[in-house]
């Protein structure tokens, strides 16, 4: 697979993307003037900063909300407890990554450069309640987004959102998933055509191995088992889990993507271990497919890959 090198051109890989806003510390004093219930959840470190107990889902949640008001200018923003929350500077790295992706493609910036700049699709398969990847792909950067997913209180969270902003409801659609079993079948539709697609997979193969996983991240926290009944990330079950893992989920979006080839620029995935780009890899030769990119994002202990190609 070409270009696998996780920190081959990606000087951020050690740290949020150049242009990510969220580098230095958040003020949580003046975000909790936003929200105040985020006051409820401020704790001060051993060495005096201060920050949030995000062992709760809820101070995620809110912080999400503070931020998305300050700077997005949004109005309105929640999601029921129980549901997925990704953080927003981690997501917004991901956004970045796919602008630098298309400022590389050669044929758009070729396009460009002849005032012939076409807009930007892009699609979000499971977007979840939260629609954090839509919201920012369009706030940041002003891409056309469509937010796709199979849960119907997802759905309905989501377009709500949508549909209450008023400088999201022209820019993003959002749309269900009628096959809890296809990815791209049923939402890229007949005529359309997206300039990228990006999906956060599930990475569990079960319910049980969600909650062993949070088991052992309570553990690392410090924070005992029986004091922590529920997982701290949040998360319904086709959020976290999927019948074989993240490497089938992997398998199978490869493969449904031989069949939108016309439609899509570029394919583009998460993907949470390193070990899953050789499954990626073999998939690919299966098909056919040579024009592959990986993209290293994270910081710290926890690094995540962005997996592209072009069919």
């Amino acid at each position: 697979m070409p270009n696998t090198a996780d920190r081959e051109g990606n000087p951020y890989l050690c740290g949020m993307h150049p242009k990510n806003r969220y580098a230095e510390p958040h003020d949580f004093v003046g975000l909790a003037a936003i929200v105040p219930d985020l006051a409820s959840y401020s704790i001060t470190t051993p060495d005096g900063r201060s920050s949030l107990d995000f062992t709760h889902p809820q101070a995620v949640r809110l912080l999400n909300k503070a931020l998305l008001i300050r700077d997005y200018g949004l109005k309105y923003w929640d999601i029921p407890e129980g549901n997925l929350c990704p953080g927003v500077p981690g997501r917004l790295d991901y956004i970045h990554a796919i602008g630098d992706l298309l400022g590389d493609d050669t044929a758009r910036t070729q396009g460009a450069k002849k005032g012939k700049q076409p807009p930007v699709f892009g699609l979000d398969v499971g977007t979840g309640a939260s629609l954090i990847y839509p919201i920012l792909g369009h706030k940041e950067y002003g891409w056309r987004m469509v937010g796709t997913d199979v849960d119907a209180t997802s759905l309905k969270v989501a377009t709500a959102i949508a549909q209450f902003n008023p400088g999201l409801k022209n820019g993003i659609i959002v749309r269900k998933q009628t096959d809890r079993r296809a990815i791209f079948r049923n939402v890229i539709l007949r005529g359309e055509h997206f300039t990228f697609t990006m999906c956060n997979p599930p990475f569990f193969d079960s319910a049980e191995a969600a909650r062993a996983a949070a088991g052992l991240k309570w553990k690392k926290l410090g924070v005992e088992a029986a004091a922590s009944p529920t997982l701290n990330f949040g998360g319904q079950a086709n959020e976290l889990w999927t019948e074989g893992g993240e490497p089938a989920f992997l398998r199978q979006m490869i493969q449904e993507s031989t069949g939108f080839g016309e439609q899509v620029d570029w394919f583009t995935t998460l993907v949470s271990k390193k070990g899953y780009l050789k499954i990626a890899e073999i998939e690919f030769g299966r098909h056919g497919i040579t024009q592959t990119k990986v993209i290293g994002i994270g910081r710290g202990g926890k690094l995540r890959r962005i997996l592209c190609w072009k069919v």
